[in-house]
């Protein structure tokens, strides 16, 4: 079975973008409107957050937007939101979180704030030399033996580095393009937006090969574009990893750097709906920092545990 279309949801990552739209200055605060200003006072202290204001804010989330803050791990969360606050002068959690209720346009701007994903080609090489030397290779024995596509899915891709990478290792590995489809997913349409362009500042492109960056790169030092031929292999899709089934079935999954920001039972639940998506026999790739849930052992077993490449059990 093929990949199915996302439906609107996602997934996130918690880091500082711009201040926050209704914090202007401290002068006059939050602005929701233009008849009422509220001026800020109690300024937050070093990073701590307020209990109630946090819950307020998660609880608007969730009503109004269907994001799901008690998803994460709320000592993060809270450090994060209380940059944020700060970043825009806002020195009073509880009155912006108050005056957050009902506002929809600052509640989205506050996810998209809070939603600025940050990556780089061929994070972490020695896990794409794996892939590259190990992973793929028997993959594609697999596919081309079952006469099938192989299917990958990159797990909040961000601006799509990690799926186009991984693009840019078949497009070594061999020259077949309809016998693979590459899928990246995540939260933000506008990251999704940016991934489709292929647009990236250098610095995302310091672990490219200098030959790779030479023929499937344009631009100049400062500014490059990935050209059409890598663009074309991979497709962006809105997904929330959290309340959205997966898209059935990839034969290899990356989910990097995702599972730390997730509670407990959240990366259990995150876990269980990979293993689902993944063929028998399917590869997971986690983050470096990361590790299986106890009570989802049972589902992979380690291939590489430098790397934490996993495989899944033939049997769920």
């Amino acid at each position: 079975m093929g990949f199915i279309n996302a439906a609107d949801g996602g997934l996130i990552i918690l880091l500082m973008n711009d201040p926050p739209k209704a914090c202007q200055n401290e002068a006059s605060g939050p602005d929701f409107s233009d008849q009422n200003q509220v001026k800020l006072k109690n300024p937050l202290i070093g990073e701590e957050f307020p209990d109630e204001a946090y819950a307020h804010i998660a609880a608007t989330l969730k009503e109004q937007q269907n994001f799901d803050l008690n998803s994460y791990k709320a000592v993060n969360m809270k450090r994060r939101l209380a940059a944020y606050l700060r970043s825009g002068n806002c020195q009073d959690p509880l009155q912006y979180s108050t005056e957050l209720t009902g506002n929809s346009e600052e509640q989205k701007q506050l996810i998209a704030a809070l939603g600025v994903q940050v990556s780089q080609f061929f994070r972490n090489p020695s896990t794409f030399m794996v892939l590259e030397k190990r992973i793929l290779p028997e993959l594609l024995r697999v596919s081309r033996r079952q006469n099938s596509k192989l299917r990958i899915w990159s797990v909040g891709c961000a601006h799509g580095e990690e799926p186009y990478s991984v693009a840019l290792l078949l497009k070594k590995i061999q020259q077949k393009e309809d016998l693979v489809a590459i899928l990246g997913t995540d939260l933000s349409h506008e990251a999704l937006k940016r991934a489709k362009s292929g647009y990236y500042p250098a610095d995302r492109l310091k672990d490219v090969p200098a030959d790779v960056l030479q023929q499937y790169f344009t631009g100049h030092p400062h500014l490059y574009q990935i050209k059409a031929e890598i663009r074309h292999l991979v497709q962006f899709f809105r997904h929330d990893i959290i309340s959205e089934e997966a898209f059935y079935r990839a034969d290899l999954i990356l989910c990097r750097n995702l599972l730390i920001y997730f509670a407990r039972e959240k990366q259990q639940q995150v876990l269980e709906l990979l293993a689902r998506a993944l063929s028998p026999g399917g590869y997971l790739v986690l983050g470096r920092a990361e590790t299986l849930a106890p009570d989802c052992r049972n589902l992979f077993h380690c291939v590489d545990p430098a790397e934490r490449i996993y495989r899944r059990t033939v049997d769920l």
